[in-house]
């Protein structure tokens, strides 16, 4: 006996079709998706991409792992960053704490953590030995000495001055060189100076050369942040792979051993960095 398909039967094929392949469809695993990484931290042009992807590459690994997704890797110098960040290119950046928290008033950038650093980072002012300043106040319009404008230690700095309700000097002494910043008051080019380099600091301590007057708290030096428009879910699952990440041996190249987020925290770095 033969079969025939009239017109509603062929339709009624066609719709068990259908629900066959949506059932299907509902029952098949969530597709991975591969997220673009644009990194500044710890980027710097004496390596290579080559030489700083080996860095971070095991951490992006073990990231795509725990939260089922891929994680693509790309350098992002210093001169670059504020083109990262307007552009929305990268699906998350690492980048600095202030630059961080500047795209996420500005851009709508979401916040996935703070960089739990392996070493305090603090901020040191001071003095050549011989000047009779003692404390923050003291050091109240002098011309100082720091690093580049945008560099994490003087945006610190002036972040410091203000919160404790000091205007900076309008006069400058920069380097590009952050350890060269003792160097300017050692010679008397600037009258107080700022790094976070503690050991080139110290060393100058020791040598009697000069003196600390001040030191900010420990901050956190880095920050990911994800584009708007990334699903908060995928930024919690983020979120939460970092944490279970915490202290890995995939940390073992870098300057810091994880990721740390508190609304409480975030919210206390943008009043001091506003």
């Amino acid at each position: 006996m033969r079969t025939y398909f009239t017109s509603a039967n062929a339709w009624q094929f066609s719709g068990q079709s259908c629900l066959l392949c949506c059932l299907m469809l509902a029952g098949a695993p969530a597709v991975a998706a591969e997220f673009q990484v644009g990194i500044n931290a710890e980027v710097s042009y004496r390596e290579s991409p080559a030489e700083v992807r080996q860095r971070f590459q095991p951490v992006l690994d073990e990231l795509g792992k725990l939260s089922g997704h891929k994680f693509e890797f790309h350098p992002v110098y210093s001169d670059k960053v504020k083109e990262a960040i307007a552009s929305q290119k990268f699906d998350f950046l690492l980048i600095h704490t202030h630059e961080a928290l500047k795209a996420e008033k500005i851009f709508q950038y979401q916040i996935v953590g703070f960089t739990d650093d392996k070493k305090d980072n603090t901020v040191y002012f001071f003095v050549d030995v011989d000047n009779p300043a003692q404390t923050l106040k003291d050091v109240a319009g002098k011309k100082m000495g720091t690093p580049g404008a945008g560099n994490w230690a003087s945006t610190t700095a002036m972040a410091a001055l203000k919160e404790a309700g000091i205007t900076p000097g309008k006069t400058f002494a920069r380097t590009r060189y952050a350890d060269a910043v003792p160097f300017l008051v050692d010679l008397h080019s600037a009258e107080v100076g700022i790094s976070r380099n503690k050991s080139v600091v110290d060393k100058f301590v020791a040598e009697k050369k000069i003196k600390v007057v001040h030191q900010t708290p420990a901050l956190p030096m880095n920050a990911v942040i994800a584009t708007p428009k990334i699903p908060a879910s995928v930024v919690k699952r983020v979120r939460e792979a970092f944490d279970e990440l915490r202290n890995s041996n995939s940390f073992h190249e870098l300057a810091f051993k994880g990721l740390r987020y508190s609304p409480e925290e975030s919210q206390t770095l943008h009043t001091f960095y506003q």
